[in-house]
């Protein structure tokens, strides 16, 4: 069913599943809608996911909210993450997605068998079915998003970490509020 993009999952905030097999439709509920394409066009005119979430808190706009499946709709003040979440996940872009995560067996320290859940690179994702329902934005603006994302993030080697060597009080971890990257 996967493989159809027929297995029914959790559908991100803004969707719901039809009565027909596969089928995605957009939430009847209009200010549901307006809330996600408010993301949308956000981003596209700040180029920013933090800056999204902070003009949705200057604006103190309330943004819809479902823990699981079956619980009712909810409107709270957003998350970062949640802001984040619309911004990155594929779905929003009308593509059908599955097997973003792998669970895997391991030994701790203790000698116990623990499992963890690893998310894989999108290319090694199991099933990824692009064009397969109406989306809040295209498949290419996605992509250039996803790109923008991936730009505003600091190399790794910009990013905050142990203090190493110099007489700097907070060498290593003082960062620009704005861009991310160390401060000297």
């Amino acid at each position: 069913k996967a493989q159809r993009g027929e297995l029914r999952r959790g559908l991100p905030i803004g969707f719901v599943w039809g009565d027909a097999d596969g089928e995605v439709l957009f939430d009847p509920d209009e200010t549901v809608k307006n809330a996600v394409r408010t993301v949308f066009e956000k981003f596209a005119e700040t180029g920013s996911a933090r800056q999204v979430w902070i003009w949705f808190r200057n604006q103190k706009l309330l943004f819809p909210s479902r823990p699981h499946l079956h619980a009712p709709l909810r409107w709270i003040p957003p998350t970062y993450h949640a802001l984040h979440g619309v911004l990155t996940s594929p779905v929003y872009a009308g593509a059908y997605i599955y097997g973003r995560t792998r669970r895997e067996r391991y030994v701790d320290e203790a000698g116990q068998v623990r499992t963890r859940l690893r998310h894989l690179p999108r290319k090694e994702w199991a099933v990824v079915l692009p064009r397969h329902h109406a989306g809040f934005i295209d498949w290419e603006t996605y992509e250039r998003n996803q790109a923008r994302i991936a730009r505003n993030c600091p190399p790794a080697a910009q990013r905050a970490g142990a203090v190493r060597e110099g007489a700097a009080l907070l060498q290593g971890l003082a960062t620009c509020g704005v861009c991310g990257r160390r401060l000297h």
